[in-house]
């Protein structure tokens, strides 16, 4: 008897809103798909439980279990790691686990709103509208940083803006806790035009190359190119360079950038132990940091 309650009342997993597998065609009613990754197939859904349109991610069993062999036994899923990051700059995970077709999901809020990098090459921006969106979106890997964890995938991709032109961070498929375990030299994990020097030397790693990825996109967001001489794509030599060369200097790039955001970027894209401590300090230098060196048109 004693047994069967604690059972009854003993805490649910996080996230676990259903405490066992869910048949997904009887909760959601798939709309569109979106678009289809590496691991995973994501739909524009309706959950008939909350009658709210969500982002749906169902992760293919086959090679989410091949990574899963590669992965650490350590790292939590994606879904849990989501479910604890809650602020207005990240996407919010509503609810996750497993499916009676032993698929993993993941229900997200719905972004509508285009990426970083439509926003960068499409929509005409000028400087001060641009710090404001990285701003926001430094705010949210703050928060994923005060969470602790590191979200080792920060690229333009990676980084939304809604209809309301407010900033959403999302996936997490490669967010790993901010541990020791988790600093070991590994695998190169990440987009490799915004991948920090010491993970490419397979160094050791902490949340600071999130701060270096991160300096990469806002350097690009705001030069409309990249920290680094272009290598034509060649992967061998964009690491090489990396390793061997120093970043361009954001004023370089583009004289109309303010000398201090100038400075917030070099000091971004700097060796690990020159670089900002946290992204929380980042976030209050470009929140005082003006966006332009002289008053003229807001043309980048």
């Amino acid at each position: 008897m004693l047994e069967s309650l604690k059972e009854i009342f003993k805490p649910k997993p996080v996230g676990a809103v259903h405490g066992g597998r869910i048949n997904l065609e009887r909760r959601f009613i798939l709309a569109e798909k979106t678009s289809q990754g590496s691991m995973s197939r994501v739909y524009k859904a309706l959950d008939r439980e909350t009658d709210r349109t969500v982002c749906l991610k169902i992760q293919i069993r086959e090679k989410c279990e091949a990574a899963a062999e590669r992965s650490s036994k350590d790292k939590p899923c994606e879904g849990e790691i989501g479910f604890q990051i809650q602020h207005p700059h990240v996407v919010q995970t509503l609810d996750w686990g497993q499916t009676t077709d032993d698929e993993s999901f993941i229900a997200m809020e719905y972004v509508d709103g285009v990426s970083l990098e439509y926003v960068r090459t499409s929509v005409k921006l000028g400087l001060r509208g641009k710090l404001k969106v990285l701003v926001q979106a430094a705010e949210g890997l703050a928060a994923i940083h005060a969470a602790g964890f590191i979200h080792h995938d920060v690229n333009p991709g990676n980084v939304l803006i809604n209809k309301a032109n407010q900033v959403k961070i999302i996936d997490f498929g490669l967010t790993v806790p901010n541990t020791p375990t988790f600093h070991k030299p590994g695998n190169r994990t990440g987009a490799l035009a915004y991948m920090a020097p010491e993970l490419i030397r397979r160094e050791v790693t902490d949340h600071r190359l999130d701060i270096f990825a991160f300096g990469a996109v806002a350097f690009e967001f705001l030069t409309n190119r990249l920290p680094y001489e272009s290598t034509g794509g060649n992967s061998m030599a964009m690491m090489l360079q990396r390793i061997n060369h120093d970043p361009i200097d954001p004023a370089v790039a583009n004289p109309k950038l303010s000398e201090e955001l100038c400075d917030v970027l070099r000091r971004a894209l700097a060796r690990r132990e020159d670089r900002w401590p946290t992204m929380a300090a980042m976030v209050k230098a470009l929140t005082q940091a003006p966006a332009r060196r002289v008053k003229d048109s807001e043309s980048v």
